[in-house]
């Protein structure tokens, strides 16, 4: 199983796009208000500063994934321990993302379609993707990312008659810039999920691009969620996004051009599904490969099934559909983005410097 650097490329783009457009533009303007686009801008920012900690941790051991070489860097019993951690949490986010989509799907598409059926039915699609290989879901991303790319471009230009520039000002909130803070943390949440690229580098055919292609993937999403938050502001203004359950799809609706041109939001919910499959594959790898990995078991295919069943159950936890999409981004928030996807792999990264500088020195 190979990756080039487009497919890379594309993989982030594509897994990043659409549920942080979906989730993270009501809570933005809850808490930034009027400087959502500078909260958004911070939050991109912190995103491309988790990647680039997220590759070089990586390429400390370019040959393997973050399951072989955390213990290697901080020995057997405790990495081993963290790993078993980061692949709960990677099965656990994997199932409620699964509950999320059933949720919108149902909610604009399907709504006399029983949970169950959508969720099944995306399961069994991930299932069979995968088990070609990671380098499978690489190849449907050089398709589903150009398409996510063309779609946003075309709602943007097409949203251009709505909007009104005059409501970008003030830059800054009254109070300061704190709301601006807390508005960054849950997009920064969604955007850092690239993180998981260290499971992916030891499958890059050229290593020497992980930098560059993990951080472009990164930073084309943050800018054109920048972009998609600007146009919301200039749409609804500061106050209506943070009661609406879906801003940008709200806003996609009130585009009309000529009365011929409409119900473009169809665009925005194939976009979403395919962007989710695409996320839902790369965790799905990553949590059946990491496990077979850690109980070396040589076939990892044979946990994909195992890990389906557990994503499966997992959706169905939340009793509501606001649990899975309030409750649970507070905890990737509030605990897994600050812990499992910054400070820990930081930590990892200073660690492993030390390690291999000291191998390199005894060597000479």
């Amino acid at each position: 199983m190979k990756l080039t650097k487009y497919q890379l490329f594309w993989l982030l783009f594509s897994m990043e796009l659409g549920m942080t457009y979906l989730l993270t533009i009501t809570p933005t303007f809850k808490e930034a208000k009027q400087g959502a686009p500078l909260a958004m801008l911070l939050a991109g920012l912190a995103a491309i500063a988790v990647t680039f900690i997220a590759v070089k941790l990586s390429l400390l051991f370019p040959e393997d994934t973050f399951v072989e070489f955390v213990p290697k860097i901080i020995g057997k019993w405790l990495g081993n321990t963290v790993v078993f951690a980061y692949l709960l949490l990677w099965i656990a986010h994997a199932g409620i993302m699964l509950r999320e989509y059933a949720d919108f799907v149902h909610l604009t598409l399907f709504s006399a379609t029983p949970l169950w059926v959508l969720v099944l039915f995306m399961v069994l699609v991930i299932i069979y993707a995968v088990h070609g290989g990671i380098h499978i879901v690489g190849r449907c991303s050089e398709l589903i990312g150009p398409f996510l790319l063309l779609s946003i471009v075309v709602i943007l230009l097409f949203s251009i008659p709505n909007l009104r520039p005059s409501r970008l000002l003030p830059l800054m909130p009254a109070a300061g810039i704190m709301p601006v803070l807390k508005g960054s943390a849950s997009p920064a949440s969604f955007l850092s999920e690239s993180f998981l690229i260290v499971m992916l580098v030891a499958f890059l055919a050229d290593k020497k691009k992980a930098v560059s292609s993990g951080l472009w993937g990164v930073g084309v999403t943050g800018i054109l969620l920048l972009s998609g938050i600007i146009n919301v502001l200039m749409i609804l203004d500061n106050t209506v996004p943070a009661k609406l359950k879906y801003p940008i799809y709200s806003v996609i609706q009130y585009i009309s051009i000529m009365e011929f041109i409409q119900n473009l939001d169809i665009l925005m919910v194939i976009g979403a599904i395919f962007s989710i499959f695409v996320k839902l594959c790369i965790y799905l790898f990553m949590a059946s490969y990491g496990t077979a990995q850690l109980i070396r078991i040589r076939k990892w295919r044979s946990m994909l099934w195992i890990i389906g069943v557990l994503i499966f159950a997992i959706a169905f936890l939340p009793p509501r559909s606001d649990d899975s999409e309030m409750i649970f981004p507070l905890f990737w928030q509030n605990i897994a983005f600050p812990i499992f996807l910054f400070a820990i792999p930081l930590l990892l990264w200073m660690i492993g410097n030390v390690r291999v500088r000291y191998t390199r020195s005894k060597q000479t």
